[in-house]
């Protein structure tokens, strides 16, 4: 609600439908890292019980290499070719330009995406599930909110797009710490 309402106030109809096209194009990818993290949860799951931690490590490690390769791929894709993957979904020009530069604002930190979706799963595959639901909602609700408080006032429609990729990193950042924490409990045990 929060970033229609902003999207509405800043560029009009015209940006929720810029957002529209963003989304989708971000969900293609985000969609494939999900599909990774699924086929980790097993794994992760039977060697975190059996206390077998070195396979534990190796799994999440070669997920999170999986997760930003994918969402590398995605950023690469929309920042080299921004109109096109735009001209996906529209014929209009106006459209397809402010979707052009939003998505290449809002996929400024996309390649670290995938990391953070992945570690967020790995907390669900340990039985950590409140570590999981936090990880997953700090980007959302913990650091994006803000910053469309705070951005769109300064920086007008190009705040809306800025403040995604500066969530991601806030949202990667806290990720590492809470893993970085449990790993080191892990390895103590």
């Amino acid at each position: 609600i929060l970033i229609n309402n902003s999207l509405q106030k800043y560029g009009g109809d015209m940006a929720v439908g810029a957002y529209g096209i963003i989304n989708r194009l971000l969900t293609l990818s985000v969609m494939i890292v999900m599909g990774v993290t699924m086929g980790m949860q097993p794994i992760v799951g039977y060697n975190f019980g059996a206390q077998k931690y070195d396979r534990v490590k190796q799994a999440l490690k070669l997920s999170m290499i999986a997760g930003a390769c994918i969402t590398s791929s995605g950023f690469l894709l929309c920042e080299i070719f921004p109109k096109a993957v735009s001209v996906i979904f529209t014929t209009d020009k106006e459209l397809i330009d402010m979707a052009s530069r939003g998505v290449r604002i809002c996929v400024a930190m996309f390649p670290i995406v995938g990391v953070q979706i992945v570690i967020g799963n790995f907390f669900q595959s340990i039985g950590k599930a409140k570590v999981s639901i936090f990880i997953s909602l700090t980007r959302q609700l913990l650091y994006l909110l803000p910053g469309l408080i705070f951005f769109p006032p300064h920086f007008g429609l190009d705040g809306i797009w800025l403040s995604m990729p500066v969530s991601d990193l806030l949202a990667l950042i806290t990720a590492v710490l809470i893993l970085w924490a449990c790993i080191r409990k892990i390895t103590r045990s």
